[in-house]
């Protein structure tokens, strides 16, 4: 995919997300009084708070002011084209805050929670996987994701107590059970669609151990070779054993395939890493 088809994917995405993070807020948690993750989140439960005290500041306000500074740290880190993109998801979503109406499509609080938060996880989803972030939180969160190797829904769940604490404090608990609710299938709906930060391990039996290392080191791949011998055949065979994002599999797999037809593959799913494990980022 060209450099401009790729500017384009990330626009769309983020204009995307906008407009799923605004329906979900404005149409389904809403009429349910319950709260999104987040800043979006944040600035939901700081609207209801200011309303307590004739403060009548729009959440599409005060998601612009709980951002600023946090996309200052956002350019620091990450550099500007993550930071770019990140700021236009933000835009989009203040723009559709303001445009998609507050109605009533269901009166469930348990349903709108649910729905309310799929929609709003696909949409973060769909940013995480483009390489850059919905803003806010998301900011701490890509961090800790990139540097630990964290799942982005588990790390979420953490920042986003502080959120069910505070609504709890304020308007109840019924409020902070359907939030949580909603947090919860965020997450799960995050983590599903941003299928790159799972892990996949590669067992590749060759007799072509030079020409597959010779490809792999040109990827930028890292993998350990262990020298061995069938039982049947008793001929030799080398192991390479090798971590990739599940998102490169198939383009590594055809790699494989070209370099050795002849070879073996076993892929197993990780779903724990611990030690000195690199993940790569080559470009896409």
């Amino acid at each position: 995919m060209g450099k401009a088809k790729k500017k384009l994917l990330k626009i769309t995405v983020a204009i995307l997300y906008g407009l799923l993070s605004a329906v979900g807020i404005n149409i389904f948690l809403l009429p349910a009084n319950s709260y999104s993750i987040g800043i979006p989140g944040i600035a939901q439960l700081l609207h209801a708070i200011l309303k307590l005290g004739a403060i009548d500041l729009s959440i599409s306000d005060l998601v612009i002011l709980l951002n600023i500074p946090l996309f200052v740290i956002a350019w620091k880190l990450f550099g500007r084209e993550y930071t770019t993109y990140s700021l236009l998801a933000v835009a989009a979503n203040v723009v559709f805050l303001k445009m998609v109406p507050n109605v009533v499509i269901l009166k469930e609080p348990l349903t709108n929670s649910v729905i309310g938060g799929l929609i709003i996880g696909i949409g973060i989803g769909l940013c995480f996987r483009s390489d850059f972030s919905t803003g806010g939180t998301d900011v701490i969160v890509t961090y800790l994701q990139k540097r630990f190797k964290l799942k982005i829904g588990s790390i979420n769940n953490y920042i986003n107590g502080c959120i069910l604490i505070t609504a709890a404090l304020f308007f109840g608990f019924s409020g902070a059970i359907y939030s949580f609710i909603s947090m919860v299938v965020t997450s799960l709906a995050m983590d599903y669609v941003y299928i790159q930060q799972k892990s996949t391990m590669l067992l590749i039996f060759t007799r072509e151990p030079v020409i597959l290392e010779e490809s792999l080191r040109k990827l930028g791949y890292g993998a350990t070779i262990f020298k061995g011998r069938g039982i049947y055949s008793q001929s030799e065979t080398d192991l390479i054993v090798l971590m990739t994002k599940n998102s490169q599999l198939s383009s590594l797999k055809k790699m494989i395939k070209l370099c050795d037809p002849k070879s073996f593959v076993s892929i197993q799913k990780a779903d724990s890493i611990l030690g000195n494990y690199y993940q790569i980022n080559r470009a896409k």
